[in-house]
C-alpha cells in the first residue's frame, strides 16, 4: 500500500470504481475533482482508499469532505476488513491528524475508545447510517412504515399540494439556507462544496431534485437523490416550517419509494446521528446499517 497524490487516470479509477461491490455516487473520481478538494489515494494491489488533505494550521491533516460521507474502499478488495487496516497504516506520517469516514466492510471488528500506538493515537467508531431495501414490493414496503409515519402520510396526503421531480440545485439550497441554515452552524465550504457536486450529478444524469410547493407555489419539501449501481441516496435535503406542519418531508420520501421501487434495491438515507432523524428514518422500515470513521493524531 502506498500513498498516491495528484492525478492518475481516468480508465484506472473507473476500473476500481466497476469493481467496487458497493456502489456509492461520490465514488467516482469526477465527484471528488467537484469538490474542488486536494484529494489522494492509499492504494494496493486493485484496492484504493481515497482521502483528502490540506494543511491547517502548519499540519498536515486528511480529512472528510462534505458529501462524501462513505467515501470509499473502491475496487476488487474494498470489503475486505484486512485491506481497510492496512491502508489507514500507510497514511502518510506528515499527516499530523486523519479524521475520515468510509465504508463498513462485512466482517469488522475493533477495539472501543482510543488506542496508543508511540507517539500516535488513533480510534475506529461506527456512525449510525439507515437503508431501506427497495427490492419489497410496494405494499410490504408501505406495511413496513410504521404507525406514526403511515399517519403522517395520510395526513400530507390530505393538502393539496405539486411534486417536480427535476428542480434546480439552487433551489433546494436557498431553501436551505433559508429555513436550516440558521439552525446549525455551517462551515463555509458546506453549501460550494454541495452545489458543485449536486450540478456534476445531474450533468452525468445521476442525480434529480424532487421539491414539493404547495399552493400558490410556496416551497414545502426538498431532496437530492444521487443514483449509483442499485443504490438511491438521499444526499441533502431542506424543509419551510409550513413544510413541516404538514408532513411533507414524509409525503416526498414516500413518494421516492414508490418510484425507487423495482428501479434500485437500496435507499441509502445518508447519515443519521441526530436521534430524532434516525427515527424518522426509521419510521419507512430502514435499518441500521453504519459505517467507519477513523481518526488518528500525532504528537511528531
Amino acid at each position: 500500500m502506498k500513498w498516491n497524490p495528484g492525478t492518475w487516470s481516468n480508465e484506472f479509477w473507473q476500473e476500481l470504481e466497476s469493481e467496487t461491490p458497493r456502489k456509492f455516487p461520490y465514488n467516482a473520481e469526477a465527484y471528488a475533482d467537484s469538490l474542488g478538494v486536494n484529494w489522494g489515494a492509499i492504494q494496493g494491489d486493485r484496492y484504493a482508499l481515497p482521502m483528502a488533505y490540506r494543511t491547517k494550521y502548519g499540519l498536515g491533516t486528511a480529512y472528510q469532505p462534505f458529501g462524501v460521507q462513505q467515501w470509499g474502499p473502491v475496487g476488487a478488495h474494498a470489503d475486505d476488513a484486512a485491506s481497510l487496516r492496512d491502508a489507514v497504516r500507510a497514511i502518510p506520517g506528515r499527516f499530523k491528524k486523519v479524521n475520515i469516514a468510509m465504508s463498513r466492510p462485512d466482517h469488522w471488528h475493533h477495539s472501543e475508545g482510543w488506542q496508543r500506538h508511540g507517539l500516535r493515537w488513533e480510534r475506529w467508531t461506527e456512525c449510525p447510517n439507515y437503508e431501506l431495501d427497495l427490492t419489497q414490493s410496494v405494499e410490504q414496503l408501505h406495511q413496513g412504515f410504521s404507525s406514526q409515519c403511515q399517519r403522517n402520510v395520510k395526513k400530507s396526503s390530505q393538502f393539496k399540494h405539486e411534486m417536480f421531480e427535476h428542480d434546480a440545485p439552487e433551489v433546494l439550497l436557498r431553501q436551505f439556507e433559508l429555513n436550516q441554515g440558521k439552525r446549525y452552524q455551517l462551515d463555509p465550504g458546506f453549501l460550494p462544496g454541495m452545489r458543485s457536486a449536486m450540478h456534476h450529478l445531474m450533468h452525468i444524469g445521476r442525480g434529480a431534485v424532487w421539491t414539493l410547493y404547495s399552493e400558490g407555489n410556496q416551497f414545502l419539501a426538498g431532496a437530492l437523490f444521487a443514483f449509483s449501481g442499485n443504490r438511491a441516496v438521499l444526499l441533502f435535503s431542506a424543509i419551510s416550517e409550513h413544510g413541516r406542519s404538514q408532513q411533507s418531508m414524509t409525503y416526498l420520501i414516500n413518494e421516492a419509494i414508490t418510484y425507487m421501487q423495482g428501479r434500485w434495491e437500496i435507499l441509502d438515507f445518508e447519515g443519521s446521528a441526530e436521534p430524532g432523524l434516525a427515527r424518522f428514518y426509521q419510521g419507512f422500515g430502514a435499518e441500521l446499517r453504519p459505517y467507519l470513521r477513523y481518526e488518528r493524531y500525532a504528537i511528531l
